[in-house]
């Protein structure tokens, strides 16, 4: 399966530049034969909406977003962040989403369950948490669909002194149960310049540790206080990082998912800039 990252710049409650962008990605990537494609957590609207969620018409222009960027995608697959609505009775109205687009239709929503509440986090007060673990079957592969924080489960808060776990359930484990052949983790990770190297960390540990590939797709751009680096990762099974997108700039990317299994693939050529290099890249942008 060849699978294409998308790390662009997304503006909030911009919906119609959005979905240029987006649009725009789609066809290239489908210019260059890929059969999945991956944009990063809440890219149809931008991150952190904060509460422009709790208006209809921003939850509408999400769902016309979607529709859109659904009825370009013909035989290739896509993946992308969205809200969507909850259609239970109980708990918040929403749920902070990765929505699998094929063949001009919304076909299976994959919904976050780790929603941080810290630092400059303030996702439980939207939205509501994921309980139910299923796998994304595209391509005759079984894939397991994360998004951002989900994967930080191992990573003890600073801000918890009392308890270096957060929170109750790992998501990983629970997918891990359903045998996938690959975990995609779809993000709006900020920049930090003291935590750039925790987070390459997480998604190669979390690769040799279950022995399958990891991608992980970031966005790159600015809102109010917060930063996005990009850094999105292609991993391979033994948590060797194959491929890295270039920091501060948009990207798109195509890859072969089988060469990853091979033992002749190449390491990345180390991309990753260091603190001084980083801090100047990101008071630029």
């Amino acid at each position: 399966m060849r699978i294409g990252i998308a790390q662009l710049n997304y503006h909030i409650g911009n919906f119609s530049e959005n979905c240029n962008r987006i649009s725009g990605e789609i066809k290239r990537a489908a210019a260059e034969d890929c059969e999945l494609l991956i944009f990063s957590e809440l890219a149809v609207c931008g991150y952190p909406p904060l509460d422009l969620l709790e208006h209809k018409n921003f939850i509408d222009s999400c769902h016309e977003s979607l529709e859109k960027a659904a009825s370009q995608t013909g035989d290739m697959g896509v993946v992308i962040g969205s809200p969507t609505l909850n259609e239970r009775r109980s708990g918040k109205r929403l749920f902070n989403s990765a929505c699998f687009l094929h063949g001009g239709q919304l076909k299976q929503v994959f919904n976050k369950t780790l929603l941080p509440t810290y630092d400059i986090f303030d996702e439980y007060r939207h939205f509501e948490p994921n309980r139910e673990f299923g796998l994304l079957e595209f391509g005759g592969k079984r894939i397991a669909v994360t998004i951002c924080e989900d994967l930080w489960y191992d990573q003890p808060m600073e801000s918890s002194f009392a308890n270096p776990k957060m929170y109750a359930v790992n998501p990983v484990t629970e997918l891990m149960k359903l045998g996938p052949d690959l975990l995609i983790n779809i993000a709006a990770s900020p920049f930090a310049n003291r935590r750039m190297e925790t987070k390459r960390k997480i998604f190669t540990e979390t690769a040799r540790r279950n022995g399958i590939p990891v991608i992980y797709v970031n966005q790159v751009g600015a809102q109010t206080e917060l930063v996005f680096e990009g850094g999105s990762l292609v991993v391979d099974p033994s948590g060797r990082i194959v491929h890295e997108l270039d920091y501060f700039n948009e990207a798109l990317f195509g890859f072969d998912l089988d060469d990853l299994h091979h033992s002749g693939a190449e390491p990345a050529a180390g991309q990753s800039p260091g603190r001084i290099e980083s801090i100047f890249r990101a008071l630029v942008m």
